[in-house]
């Protein structure tokens, strides 16, 4: 570890997350933690670990980050690359119920277990730079071309690393354009003209994610027509306006790529059902493409609400979360 990623890393503090219940202390947590020395506001990350023995009850160092049991989770948010208002946050509830050692179930699911504490040794979720959207900004942080997302993105796992974070099994997660991205992170990062490595995730988790955006566009599902323009405004935005961009940074599109993903051994896929921004289609592009691998496990779990819902409610997303981790 570089002297910057102990600055960086020493100059959040460590604060106290509680059950909202109960009160009790149940993690710690560092928030808008930079992982680019010198980098804008929003390259910086998030992390939660569960709480440790009573005599970290009062105070932990702001430099170390304790060893827990388990796995990590790395998260990261949507916003179609360019959401002033979705960020590292969107996941403090679901990792809230993480620490807390319980998850709610959904409606209809019957009695919940709860996730076990000894499966979660740390969750940490990024922000990156992003594309401009219908409101101008002269924010440098929100100013991104592809590959700018994806290279803050794996800057970020790496940062991660560095410390001391998910360097075992691990699983890498993430909700819309973030879920294109957690693809994206585990392809050769010379499709993108970059040199960063990291080490990649066992498992690969896609929440309502965005796969095909030329085939959104070219062909627009049933029902999601109203979105059409939308979409062509934030594809360009984030890509540029050549197609032949669109397809090769989609990981429903691109050329091969399990093979550089040598880590890989499991993708679970997700689409709620109420889902009005994101068609089934793009899972079942997803579904499909993955299909032709002879070494990847292709999962479904299903959930409920609107695009967001999972994030936003938190307790089916912990749910997930707890499965998977507990099977690394």
């Amino acid at each position: 570890m570089s002297a910057d990623d102990r600055f960086a890393w020493a100059s959040v503090p460590w604060t106290p997350v509680a059950d909202d219940e109960t009160g009790k202390a149940i993690g710690w947590r560092k928030q808008h933690v930079p992982y680019v020395a010198g980098g804008v506001s929003l390259q910086t990350l998030d992390v939660w670990i569960p709480a440790g023995p009573p005599s970290e009850a009062t105070v932990i160092d702001a430099a170390s980050l304790p060893s827990r049991p388990g796995h990590w989770l790395v998260f990261v948010h949507g916003g179609a690359w360019c959401d002033p208002g979705i960020s590292s946050s969107a996941i403090s509830a679901a990792a809230k119920r993480l620490l807390r050692g319980t998850a709610d179930p959904g409606p209809g699911s019957g009695p919940d277990p709860g996730p076990s504490l000894d499966s979660v040794a740390g969750v940490a979720s990024l922000n990156y730079r992003l594309s401009p959207n219908q409101d101008p900004s002269s924010d440098p942080a929100r100013q991104a071309k592809h590959p700018d997302h994806i290279s803050d993105v794996l800057a970020g796992i790496s940062f991660l690393q560095r410390l001391g974070a998910a360097t075992g099994p691990y699983v890498l997660s993430g909700h819309s354009c973030g879920a294109m991205l957690a693809f994206q992170a585990v392809m050769d990062p010379a499709r993108w003209g970059l040199s960063i490595t990291i080490a990649k995730p066992t498992v690969l988790l896609g929440l309502n994610g965005l796969y095909d955006l030329a085939g959104f566009i070219g062909d627009t599902p049933p029902g999601f027509e109203w979105l059409r323009d939308d979409y062509v405004v934030f594809t360009r935005n984030a890509f540029g306006h050549d197609e032949s961009v669109w397809k090769t940074a989609c990981p429903a599109t691109a050329t091969w790529w399990p093979d550089e993903w040598s880590e890989g051994r499991r993708v679970v896929l997700v689409q709620s059902s109420g889902d009005t921004l994101v068609p089934y289609s793009q899972l079942e592009k997803m579904r499909a493409y993955l299909k032709k691998s002879p070494s990847l496990q292709v999962d479904e779990k299903d959930a409920t609400g609107g695009h967001d819902a999972l994030w936003v409610e938190g307790g089916r997303l912990a749910e997930i979360f707890s499965e998977i981790m507990s099977e690394l």
